[in-house]
């Protein structure tokens, strides 16, 4: 039997992620469960882009309650939102997602929305926002070893900053050259790959993880 390949090794991790595809129905006040992650990519998106400012608060609590999902306060964490948040920002968020360009997350930012300050959560939604192009870096996946010697930290968070934005832009562009190189129909996206490696991450096998990054064996 032939050994399997980085290749297939990576494929079969993106295949195996098994962090939860929930999300919440603010206006049925129900957990919602999808097949795939891209189905929720897909809702997510949706919501994200409307033009309402409740389908939009909807779509940023929706992005809450998936990212604390696994945590004790996942609840208390979207209903703080969901106090929190004035009309006047989700009317600047509607603008501003219609008109990014790049990674934009100084951007996303400095809109003030609470709970989206910081790398995890803003790096969730410029994710949700355009699933084809762009993934997240959060704390998981920056404890692998070429992103943390690329990022700075603070004791709790990764600070949105000129250089922590270039550093994201390095792991995007890291993810996007791995997804292109699988060559798979339909195309592997930068957002799978990300997946696919926090899979391991999340499995205590970072080696595996940083394998991908370091020696480009994809």
């Amino acid at each position: 039997m032939n050994e399997a390949t980085p290749r297939d090794t990576l494929l079969q991790a993106i295949s195996a992620y098994d962090y939860p595809s929930v999300t919440y129905d603010c206006a049925q006040q129900r957990q919602v469960s999808f097949p795939t992650m891209q189905d929720l990519d897909d809702y997510l998106r949706c919501l994200l882009h409307s033009s309402d400012p409740r389908t939009v608060k909807d779509g940023l609590c929706g992005i809450l309650y998936w990212g604390h999902y696994r945590s004790g306060f996942r609840d208390y964490r979207v209903e703080r939102f969901r106090a929190m948040v004035t009309g006047d920002q989700l009317e600047k968020a509607i603008k501003t997602f219609n008109a990014l360009d790049g990674t934009s997350l100084r951007t996303l930012q400095k809109l003030g929305l609470p709970q989206f300050r910081y790398m995890a959560f803003v790096s969730k939604l410029r994710t949700f926002l355009n699933s084809e192009h762009y993934c997240v870096l959060d704390s998981k996946v920056a404890s692998l070893a070429p992103l943390t010697a690329r990022l700075t930290f603070q004791p709790t968070y990764i600070p949105i900053t000129a250089h922590n934005e270039r550093a994201y832009a390095w792991w995007l562009n890291a993810c996007q050259s791995i997804a292109s190189r699988l060559r798979t129909t339909p195309p592997t996206r930068p957002v799978d790959v990300e997946r696919g490696l926090f899979y391991p991450l999340d499995h205590g096998l970072r080696d595996l993880a940083e394998q991908y990054l370091e020696n480009d064996r994809v």
